[in-house]
């Protein structure tokens, strides 16, 4: 009898405990979930003040994860291009051949990635500037005075045979700065901006047959009267992977009263 009484004592005892805690657990007051490190568990505070705290699963793999963010700048340590020179005809200097004048550039390009349609594109390196006279027999030749264009036959001391190819060119090197328009997925782009650049050399040649035919070349190591400092404007279409570009010079090609008056332009290609 005694055994039944407690036996039935403590299953009403153990009831009402359960019973109470139900009870006092029926009211949230507030839950908050905590992650330190990929490890997230959730807190749930009862309005008689108990918390349970709960650890949540990661069923996913535990490999280290590595975050891939695609930089905004992109750098190329080598880009070239390649176009023509060419300068007014009614300014005092023999007309230029365009096949043959060429302009080359080397370039180190660095590009930022404003947006997906916005990108500003700089570049530093050398540019050579060839320009080749359509009359072969017109030699550039440097006076104390200022450049002048006389007739191979008029040069003084000057040899004597057939004269083939005569030019003027001058190295410089180069900065640039481009902001350029794009569609989404890059296949038509604009550009406007500016470059200046700093001579670095300069040089007159010609070439001609001797009297026995043989080829001879003559080179002028000077500047030319040169610009030492030249700055433009330039242009830019690109389509695809080719980029066709425009420069006009602001500045005169020749030193102030050294030279015609007149300023340069190149146009070309690029490969992206």
């Amino acid at each position: 009898m005694q055994k039944r009484f407690l036996l039935l004592t403590f299953i009403t005892l153990f009831s009402s405990i359960a019973m109470a805690q139900e009870a006092d657990t029926s009211g949230v007051k507030k839950e908050k979930v905590y992650t330190v490190l990929g490890n997230s568990w959730k807190v749930t505070k009862y309005d008689d003040g108990t918390k349970v705290i709960e650890w949540e699963e990661d069923d996913k793999d535990d490999s280290p994860k590595i975050n891939h963010k695609r930089s905004k700048f992109h750098y190329n340590f080598l880009e070239s291009e390649v176009g023509i020179n060419i300068y007014p005809t009614d300014k005092g200097a023999p007309q230029v051949k365009p096949w043959g004048s060429w302009f080359v550039a080397l370039h180190s390009t660095g590009t930022w990635k404003v947006s997906k349609n916005f990108h500003l594109r700089s570049t530093m390196g050398v540019d050579w500037y060839n320009f080749k006279f359509e009359e072969r027999n017109i030699i550039a030749v440097k006076n104390p005075g200022g450049l002048a264009f006389v007739d191979f036959d008029q040069l003084p001391d000057g040899p004597e045979g057939t004269p083939t190819k005569s030019k003027i060119s001058a190295s410089y090197a180069s900065i640039s700065l481009v902001p350029t328009i794009r569609t989404n997925n890059g296949n038509f782009r604009f550009g406007a901006g500016a470059y200046a650049g700093l001579r670095l050399g300069g040089r007159g040649k010609y070439v001609y047959d001797d009297l026995d035919g043989e080829k001879q070349k003559v080179f002028t190591k000077s500047n030319m009267y040169a610009e030492n400092f030249r700055y433009g404007l330039r242009g830019e279409i690109g389509v695809g992977d080719v980029t066709f570009f425009f420069n006009y010079d602001l500045n005169d090609l020749f030193q102030p009263g050294l030279g015609p008056e007149l300023q340069a332009m190149s146009f070309g290609i690029r490969l992206d």
